[in-house]
């Protein structure tokens, strides 16, 4: 049986967040170095397009550690595979379109809707649904959400983004 109850915040994002329970944060926790962590080696080529988009986005913000390698990939690879689940049920979709025209059938609806008629259809549907929740708490660690990144306050390097019209504009 897993943890009960709520996850604890990370203690770098109750600073980031300005701690809004005023209570007092950790003093012995371990300090591990910031920075952009190295890809690792055994990524899918979607999951290094995702990791090279990510790490873009989140080099200046000063959230992330050498140590989140590997939730980080995890969160790239989790991408990926939903990337191609997608993928997958476009063409199942489109099998099913050709299969109705070459039989002279109508589809009722439309083809995501027949498939979702099928077991594998429900299946696929199902496992991207459940991938893309899991996803969701991923980014939420990193403070990747709308609702997380409205509550931190970034510190590091870059984090004063200045918009590069405004820079032209205002000099």
């Amino acid at each position: 049986m897993g943890v009960r109850g709520t996850l604890p915040t990370p203690t770098k994002i109750r600073i980031l967040n300005g701690n809004p329970s005023r209570r007092p944060l950790p003093v012995n926790e371990p300090q591990f170095t910031p920075g952009t962590p190295d890809r690792p080696a055994g990524l899918s080529a979607g999951a290094r397009k995702h990791w090279h988009e990510l790490i873009g986005e989140m080099a200046h913000s000063g959230v992330l550690r050498r140590v989140d390698r590997g939730a980080l990939a995890m969160l790239c690879e989790d991408l990926a595979m939903l990337d191609t689940l997608r993928q997958g049920l476009a063409a199942q979709a489109r099998e099913i379109t050709q299969k109705a025209r070459e039989k002279q059938q109508r589809i009722s609806g439309n083809a995501l809707t027949a498939l979702s008629r099928t077991t594998e259809g429900r299946r696929t549907l199902s496992t991207i649904r459940e991938l893309a929740a899991q996803i969701i708490i991923q980014r939420r660690e990193f403070g990747l959400t709308p609702s997380s990144s409205t509550r931190l306050q970034a510190t590091g390097p870059g984090s004063q983004f200045v918009d590069p019209l405004e820079q032209a504009l205002c000099g």
